[in-house]
């Protein structure tokens, strides 16, 4: 379907990278990040003062080293 719409220039360089990192034009991407934003979302739930979800038990682990090594190589 064709429409036209008027996107905030930061919600328009958003879709245009990612539509850039992934080879998809730009209207495929928008329609993924509509998607994906409209999708199943992971409930929330306050622990203490703090705002947490619990991740899907098959999700990948990040170890604190991992975190580490990112943040060194971040310029």
């Amino acid at each position: 379907m064709r429409t036209t719409v008027t996107l905030d220039d930061d919600a328009f360089g958003t879709a245009q990278a990612y539509a850039q990192a992934r080879g998809l034009k730009l209207g495929e991407a928008l329609s993924e990040l509509v998607r994906r934003g409209s999708g199943e979302r992971l409930p929330l739930r306050k622990s203490g003062e703090v705002w947490v979800f619990d991740l899907p038990p098959d999700t990948p682990r990040v170890s604190a080293r991992q975190v580490r090594g990112l943040l060194d190589e971040t310029p």
